[in-house]
């Protein structure tokens, strides 16, 4: 059985890796070194997650917002672990944090070639525009 735990950053090493051999996901330098990965959750406590089994990681997801708008970054599970809802159980925790927070809207931008990603933010009622993956969902009501 796996658990959901807030993400630290002790666990660097092992979510880079995860990243690096994760097909769709996108590493941009900078954005995800150690140092710019520590501001982050510093800055978005309730909103970055991992799943691990004994103490290994096999799923991530981050994220952020501006005030206004949450931002999903780096949703990733190990290929032997998909298929048993721990993305969707990663996403979810992100999505309650936001709505505390009172985040009524979340985007992410996925790559149009994720075939397999982009079913999944389809499954979970992400919508996509027709100029790029760009996909929001309300979280509340009107």
């Amino acid at each position: 059985m796996y658990k959901i735990r807030p993400m630290k950053i002790e666990d660097f090493k092992e979510i880079i890796h995860l990243w690096e051999n994760t097909e769709g996901i996108g590493l941009w330098g900078k954005d995800d070194s150690r140092k710019s990965i520590k501001m982050f959750l510093e800055k978005n406590q309730n909103t970055c997650f991992v799943a691990e089994i004994n103490d290994e990681i096999m799923g991530t997801i981050m994220g952020g917002n501006d005030g206004r708008r949450g931002h999903i970054y780096h949703l990733a599970v190990k290929p032997e672990y998909r298929k048993k809802g721990i993305g969707k159980k990663l996403l979810e925790k992100t999505e309650r944090g936001f709505k505390k927070e009172g985040i009524r809207k979340i985007f992410l931008v996925a790559f149009k070639e994720n075939k397999q990603g982009n079913k999944f933010w389809e499954n979970n009622g992400y919508k996509t525009r027709k100029d790029l993956h760009y996909r929001d969902k309300e979280t509340t009501e009107r």
